[in-house]
C-alpha cells in the first residue's frame, strides 16, 4: 500500500514540478531576470525534498519509488520534445 502511495505521490509531484518549472522558465525567458527563477527552483527543491524525506522515514523502497515517480513526467516530456525535434528535421 505504501509503495502505491509513493508512486502516485511521485507522479503527482513530478507533474506539478514540471508545470512549475515550465512556468518559471517562461517567466525567465520573458523577463530575463534570474533571481525569481532561482528562488522558485529552491522552493521546488525544498518542497519535493520534504516529501522525499517523509517517504525515507517510512523506508528506503517507498522513497526510491517516490523519486522514480517524480522524474517520470519529466522524462516523458523530454522524450516528447526529442520526438518533435526529430520530426522537424
Amino acid at each position: 500500500m505504501t509503495s502505491i502511495l509513493a508512486v502516485a505521490t511521485g507522479l503527482i509531484c513530478g507533474s506539478l514540478n514540471l508545470w512549475l518549472l515550465t512556468a518559471a522558465g517562461r517567466r525567465l525567458a520573458d523577463s530575463g531576470r534570474a533571481k525569481p527563477f532561482v528562488f522558485s527552483s529552491l522552493f521546488r527543491l525544498g518542497l519535493f525534498a520534504i516529501v522525499a524525506g517523509f517517504f525515507a522515514v517510512v523506508g528506503p523502497w517507498p522513497m526510491t519509488l517516490y523519486i522514480v515517480g517524480l522524474f517520470v513526467p519529466l522524462a516523458l516530456h523530454v522524450a516528447g520534445l526529442m520526438r518533435d525535434a526529430d520530426e522537424k528535421t
